[in-house]
């Protein structure tokens, strides 16, 4: 018997596509997760081939998700035929159909900050319950943005339903050790904002000590270059930056991040290319603005002042990187 209609199936009833080829099956498909519905079933005895047809199809599934990364709410789909008749079943992300199970409870998450902020809150267990509300958020930006948590110590994703964030250490570690190595990032950061800022200096005059401060004490670490095998994984965090004195571009970021969190100032880390090679910088709202830093770039200019202090994304001239996403990561304003 057929199931009835509902958020998980709305729309399925009794029609039957006859179809000539995949194409079609295709088509209908993608017009299905368009409107977040079941599509109906295929008639194939009109197919010229379909001795591996479950196959191609699942493939015509991966190539949507491929070709629109914004349908992966789409999360999975079963494929079963039966004599001359093929069916396809989506299983959906509930927060694109709001057919939560009963009684499920979780953090409300209605943009990419709150989700990025419910995963730093959580990071001591293994996973947490969330209830997106916000149907507009894709599955990619979401676990773009939760790059910006776990310090690079433990890798916070969705779960495949998106209804929980999981946390997985990081670089063969317990998650004993990536916590021990977090909670001494937050002991070194709170203790160089205590040492470097005042209550009574603006948000401006904050960023600027905190961002003099790293580029002053926070060595470049060559090995990048003459020895990268032997150079420690922590080189690409705030502890290297914060407890080393020694990173890369990923840990004074990093660095410039917790530390600018910790004084109230937003901010996030930016993947992209300065030149030919890979760069990590930051962007961070200040005096109603958000601007771009990059820490690395300008360690040692203290005393002459900073090329890459506030700038504008026009005064990177030789970087490269997805302005869109930042956009989306950063609106609406805070």
């Amino acid at each position: 018997p057929e199931e009835p209609a509902g958020p998980e199936n709305p729309g399925s009833g009794d029609e039957v596509l006859s179809v000539t080829d995949t194409a079609q099956i295709k088509a209908e498909l993608e017009d299905a997760i368009a409107a977040v519905q079941q599509p109906a079933a295929f008639d194939i005895s009109a197919l010229p081939d379909s001795s591996n047809l479950a196959i191609d199809v699942q493939n015509l599934y991966n190539s949507l998700l491929s070709e629109h990364p914004e349908y992966k709410y789409a999360y999975d789909m079963q494929v079963s035929v039966e004599n001359s008749l093929l069916r396809c079943t989506f299983s959906y992300m509930p927060y694109r159909t709001g057919d939560y199970p009963a009684g499920f409870e979780g953090t409300e998450v209605d943009s990419l900050d709150g989700l990025i902020q419910t995963a730093q809150d959580n990071l001591t267990k293994e996973s947490v319950s969330i209830r997106i509300t916000n149907p507009e958020l894709t599955v990619d930006d979401m676990n773009k943005a939760l790059q910006q948590a776990g310090g690079s110590y433990i890798l916070c994703q969705l779960s495949e339903d998106g209804t929980a964030i999981t946390f997985t250490p990081q670089n063969n570690l317990s998650r004993a050790e990536a916590l021990e190595l977090l909670s001494e990032i937050d002991r070194l950061t709170e203790k160089v904002v205590a040492e470097t800022v005042t209550e009574d200096m603006t948000p401006a005059e904050k960023a600027e000590a905190l961002y003099t401060y790293v580029t002053e004490n926070v060595k470049y670490d060559q090995r990048y270059y003459a020895d990268r095998v032997n150079m420690p994984y922590d080189s690409q965090t705030a502890y290297g930056a914060l407890h080393d004195g020694l990173a890369i571009c990923g840990g004074y970021a990093q660095a410039v991040q917790s530390l600018y969190q910790a004084a109230g100032i937003p901010c996030y880390t930016v993947t992209g290319s300065m030149g030919s090679e890979y760069h990590m910088w930051n962007v961070a709202y200040l005096d109603g603005a958000w601007r771009y830093y990059d820490a690395t770039s300008d360690r040692g200019r203290a005393d002459y002042w900073f090329n890459c202090f506030g700038v504008s994304a026009d005064q990177l001239t030789r970087y490269t990187w997805d302005t869109e996403w930042v956009e989306r990561l950063t609106q609406p304003a805070v």
